[in-house]
C-alpha cells in the first residue's frame, strides 16, 4: 500500500506563500532602516545647512538676534535627528506584505495606516528600482502596475535584492492573462 507524503506534495500556490503564517505580513529587510535614516539625513541637512547659512547671513547683520538664530536652528536641527532616529524604525516595523493565490496586499502607515489590495489577474507588469543607495545597502523595490490612471502603481520598497527578484519573477508567472 503506497501512501502520499504531504509534505512534498507541491500545493497550490505554493511558490506564492510566503515563509510566514497565513495570517501574518512578511516584513521588509531590516537594512531599510539604516537606508532611510541616510536618505532622510540627505534630505533633512540639505535644507538644514541651507538654513543655517541664511541664518549666519541675516545673523551678521543684526548681532543682537545671533543668539535667537542659532538657538532657534540647534532646536530645529535637534527636531530633525530626532526624527531621523526615531521614524525609520517604526515605518519598518509598519510595512509588511502578504501574497495568496489572488491577492498582494500591502500594509503601511504609522500615523495613518494604509492597506493596499492588488488582485493578482490584474497586474500588467512589475519593475525593480536599484538605485545608488539601494545597491550599497544590498536592497530594492519592487514596483507593480496594474490598468488605471489612479493609484495605478504600488511600491513594495526595501526588499532584499534576491528576495526582490524572485518575488518579482512569482508576481509576474501569477499575474493575469487578460492583456489588452
Amino acid at each position: 500500500m503506497e501512501t502520499t507524503d504531504p509534505i512534498n506534495q507541491p500545493a497550490p500556490f505554493a511558490s506564492l506563500a510566503p515563509a510566514t503564517a497565513p495570517d501574518s505580513f512578511t516584513p521588509l529587510d531590516l537594512r531599510v532602516i539604516k537606508l532611510w535614516r541616510l536618505t532622510s539625513l540627505i534630505g533633512l541637512g540639505i535644507p538644514l545647512g541651507g538654513s543655517l547659512i541664511v541664518g549666519l547671513i541675516v545673523a551678521l547683520t543684526a548681532l543682537e538676534s545671533v543668539v535667537w538664530i542659532l538657538l532657534g536652528w540647534s532646536l530645529l536641527a535637534a527636531l530633525c535627528g530626532w526624527l531621523i532616529y526615531w521614524y525609520p524604525p517604526r515605518a519598518c516595523q509598519a510595512w509588511g506584505y502578504r501574497i495568496d493565490a489572488k491577492v498582494l496586499e500591502t500594509r503601511s502607515g504609522i500615523w495613518f495606516r494604509v492597506i493596499k489590495l492588488l488582485p493578482l489577474s490584474r497586474l500588467q507588469h512589475v519593475d525593480l528600482r536599484r538605485g545608488p543607495l539601494e545597491r550599497v545597502h544590498g536592497l530594492a523595490s519592487l514596483i507593480l502596475h496594474t490598468a488605471g490612471t489612479h493609484e495605478a502603481t504600488l511600491v513594495i520598497p526595501g526588499l532584499d535584492a534576491d528576495e526582490a527578484a524572485r518575488l518579482r519573477d512569482r508576481l509576474v508567472a501569477a499575474g493575469g492573462d487578460d492583456a489588452v
